[in-house]
């Protein structure tokens, strides 16, 4: 019996517990005009709500359900559908609206969902700001709201002169981003994106000149998201240009260090170690600016970046410098062979033409010997 009776106490504990919180749904809710609001201009809000049943109705009798706006002169518009069947109540009016809990108690058998339809006119506001349209609140008898129990749309009405200095500030942006956009196409990164971002921003401030301000602040902050994403997008193209650099740097003394170890003269060369440690300190700050992309850190990237296309251009001069004197080296070598080969020529070639003077000479010696026999 004692099993029973605890058995009982926690089903009825349980049941407590569910009464105690709200189960209504909030099925749609829509504000018309769409976006940010203007001061004077006429709003609409409807929402659907539905109540599931819970603890075997739909509602507590005892509860309230409170609508509040701060709209001015709002007007509020209701129906009750029971079972797919609406019925329309009379209008209600005031910023608070509470509809009682016999209106929405009815039996777990039947689906009840509550239509609002609000009418009313944005306030004016000296600067731009928040407002409740509308809100719902499941109250209990003391007037306390249920957990869960509370549902508010929220939108923004601005003030037109913060929309002036919004437009303002968008177009001074607009400007900067274009001069970082062609300053960036000149370091070589791929400007696609941005500049894709870049018209989209323009074509949207210059259509705004002649929007209301509700339209006009609603394109500002459009444009300022955009003007932020083709920003980003520079970002990561500098880094990826400068990434690149410094690795085209590397492959040109690569090239260098190749040639260097295929010459015997110049493979154990100092000045050629010198150069591989260089070489490799700039591989090293390429691998870290290449971590630093990955992990979004992309000013750090460009930084090591830079950082390695300057050691490995310092390489690469060295190499140069080293590649010259080798060269100068071997050509003045060359010279002299050739002028001691030359040297060592002129010996016999003298030799050859006294031989052959002197056979000229014995020659015309005899045939004038034998002229003077014959006188």
């Amino acid at each position: 019996m004692n099993t029973l009776i605890r058995i009982a106490i926690v089903m009825l504990l349980a049941c407590g517990l569910v009464a105690a919180g709200s189960a209504y749904k909030v099925e749609t809710a829509e504000v018309t005009p769409d976006g940010d609001l203007q001061a004077g201009v006429p709003v609409t809000a409807s929402a659907v709500v539905d109540f599931p049943t819970t603890a075997g109705t739909s509602f507590p009798t005892q509860d309230t359900f409170s609508l509040f706006s701060e709209l001015e002169n709002p007007r509020w518009n209701w129906a009750v559908e029971i079972g797919g069947n609406k019925n329309p109540k009379p209008e209600g009016y005031g910023k608070f609206f509470k509809i009682s809990g016999f209106e929405l108690e009815y039996p777990k058998e039947s689906t009840v969902k509550l239509h609002v339809t609000l009418d009313g006119t944005v306030p004016n506001v000296s600067a731009t700001q928040n407002i409740t349209v509308l809100r719902f609140q499941h109250l209990d008898q003391s007037s306390k709201v249920r957990d869960n129990g509370e549902y508010t749309l929220v939108r923004k009405i601005v003030n037109p002169e913060d929309v002036a200095r919004d437009l303002e500030a968008a177009r001074t942006s607009l400007g900067q981003l274009r001069s970082a956009i062609d300053e960036r196409t000149a370091q070589g990164a791929n400007t696609t994106e941005a500049e894709r971002k870049y018209a989209e921003a323009d074509r949207l401030l210059k259509s705004a000149e002649s929007g209301t301000v509700s339209m006009q602040s609603n394109t500002a902050q459009r444009a300022k998201d955009l003007i932020d994403e083709a920003t980003g997008s520079l970002d990561l193209a500098s880094a990826e240009a400068q990434i690149e650099r410094a690795a085209a740097q590397i492959r040109n003394v690569d090239e260098m260090l190749t040639f260097f170890k295929a010459n015997r003269d110049l493979a154990n060369d100092p000045r050629v170690a010198a150069i591989t440690v260089k070489r490799e300190g700039a591989d090293q700050l390429l691998t870290s600016a290449r971590d630093s992309q990955a992990d979004g850190n992309l000013n750090q990237a460009r930084i090591r970046a830079n950082e390695s296309a300057t050691k490995a251009l310092e390489a690469y001069n060295d190499s140069v410098d080293l590649r010259s004197q080798f060269a100068g080296t071997s050509n003045t070598s060359t010279n002299a062979s050739a002028t001691t080969d030359g040297g060592g020529f002129l010996p016999y070639i003298i030799v050859v033409v006294v031989i052959a003077v002197i056979a000229i000479g014995v020659v015309v010696f005899q045939r004038r010997g034998r002229w003077d026999e014959l006188g």
